[in-house]
């Protein structure tokens, strides 16, 4: 599976200043309340590498300067090719495939463990 990070997604993130030496961009998926895990709704969490759950799996990322993860258990739910992106009239990351637009107001988030 690979993610590409685009330039304005890059530049919204260097800004934000929120991942660390040692941080790690974690495609978080989450389904609480939403009852099948297809439904889940899709976040950016910067999280330390060493607080990945033990069944995170990291993605063929570009530009390789980033590391992105996601969880093995839900991987599935994605296309094998998926870009992160950033848009500026709703101020939010956007999670796209070539097929679809996974979550088009993607929230990024510090979490010391996911």
């Amino acid at each position: 599976m690979q993610v590409e990070i685009t330039e304005r997604a890059v530049e919204e993130l260097q800004m934000r200043k929120i991942l660390k030496e040692g941080s790690v961009l974690f495609i978080s998926h989450e389904t609480e309340g939403l009852g099948c895990v297809v439904n889940g709704v899709s976040d950016l969490v910067a999280v330390q590498k060493s607080s990945l759950p033990p069944t995170a799996v990291f993605l063929d990322t570009k530009p390789e300067s980033w590391s992105v993860a996601i969880d093995k258990k839900v991987d599935w739910i994605y296309d094998e090719s998926l870009k992160i992106d950033f848009n500026d009239t709703a101020s939010s990351f956007q999670l796209k495939s070539p097929n679809q637009m996974l979550n088009p107001r993607m929230t990024l988030r510090e979490e010391a463990e996911v």
